[in-house]
């Protein structure tokens, strides 16, 4: 009895330590960062390094796009193309959890509901609809689903796009631009949270110069600084650039990437990453033989363009967070990046 008392007691004691280690080698490798991104008509989370991807909505008639975590990281807020051979054309807003479980819809309409944004409390969405005839800047408060228009009240100008201020006062959003005959252009602009007070971020393009089109405004989490994607169309071929706007000052172009990659290239998402310290962004380069979008990542510091592993599919609409899931640390797996090459002249 006390040998087999001595080798139950040994065995506990050898699975208690054993579930001590694992638990901290885990606590040790796994920091609470992530990213959301749309590969073909589905979502998928992924690691900061590019690794352990799965997806979180499974598609067949459908296709899901602009993907937004909620501030806990447990949730995301994204669009659902209806039908994704685009016969029905209309969206819709959705939430799901992080995991892909419990899939809410949150607007019934026939016409465009998208680019959902977060407030910070986590109870509204900030989205663009065309309800009201041409797209606009809406609310939706998530528990009562009451829906108030923010921009298009008093003129026509259509605006989409929307993306909150960390502190939850201001809102901003792509406004286009009115002129007499042609496209319209789209610039940035800025608002507070009540739709109040809408101004221009920085001076519209000017109108005897190449059409200019300005997306995915992203505030940056200390506040000061606005990101988004430029492309002005000349005869020539289209040139798209990546823009850091701090409010109220300057404009930067962050020239690196098109010093690495070229010009030919067409963007789909911006976001800031790892508290302002480095973007992601997707492009698809038209110099490959069979191009497709792939999301890159830029450091600020180190002036490091690096492309994430990716496959054969389009990698679209990157999001990045500080939430609930665990990760591998930023820097831990660098061999699995796909690395460009850094100028002379890189810090």
């Amino acid at each position: 009895m006390n040998r087999l008392k001595t080798n139950v007691l040994s065995q506990t004691t050898r699975f208690f330590f054993a579930c001590c280690l694992l638990l901290f080698a885990g606590a040790t490798v796994s920091v609470d960062a992530k990213i959301v991104f749309c590969v073909d008509d589905d979502l998928y989370v992924m690691n900061d390094d590019g690794t352990h991807r799965r997806r979180i909505t499974k598609n067949t008639q459908a296709m899901d796009r602009d993907p937004r975590w909620s501030p806990d990281g447990t949730q995301v807020a994204f669009t659902r193309f209806m039908d994704k051979d685009r016969i029905q054309t209309s969206s819709e807003v959705f939430i799901i959890n992080a995991d892909g479980t419990n899939p809410q819809r949150l607007t019934h309409n026939n016409v465009f509901d998208e680019y959902p944004s977060w407030a910070p409390n986590g109870r509204c969405l900030a989205f663009s609809s065309s309800r009201s005839g041409r797209s606009n800047v809406f609310v939706i408060e998530l528990t009562s689903r009451t829906v108030t228009q923010l921009t298009g009240i008093e003129d026509e100008v259509g605006s989409v796009a929307p993306d909150w201020s960390p502190d939850g006062t201001q809102i901003v959003f792509e406004r286009f631009i009115r002129i007499k005959n042609g496209i319209n252009p789209k610039t940035i602009y800025v608002m507070s949270a009540d739709g109040q007070h809408p101004r221009p971020v920085l001076p519209d393009p000017p109108v005897n110069g190449p059409p200019t089109f300005r997306f995915f405004p992203r505030w940056s989490a200390d506040g000061q600084r606005i990101l988004f994607a430029e492309v002005k169309w000349f005869e020539t071929g289209d040139i798209e650039k990546i823009i850091v706007q701090r409010i109220g000052s300057r404009k930067q172009e962050i020239t690196d990437i098109n010093d690495r990659l070229g010009n030919n290239w067409l963007g789909a998402g911006t976001c800031w990453m790892d508290n302002d310290r480095a973007i992601l962004f997707s492009i698809r380069r038209s110099d490959k033989p069979t191009p497709n979008y792939d999301i890159y990542r830029y450091t600020f510091g180190t002036r490091g363009l690096r492309r994430l592993p990716s496959t054969d599919s389009d990698e679209r609409n990157p999001d990045w967070t500080e939430g609930a899931l665990s990760v591998s640390p930023y820097g831990k797996l660098t061999t699995l990046w796909g690395e460009i090459k850094q100028p002379a002249h890189a810090d």
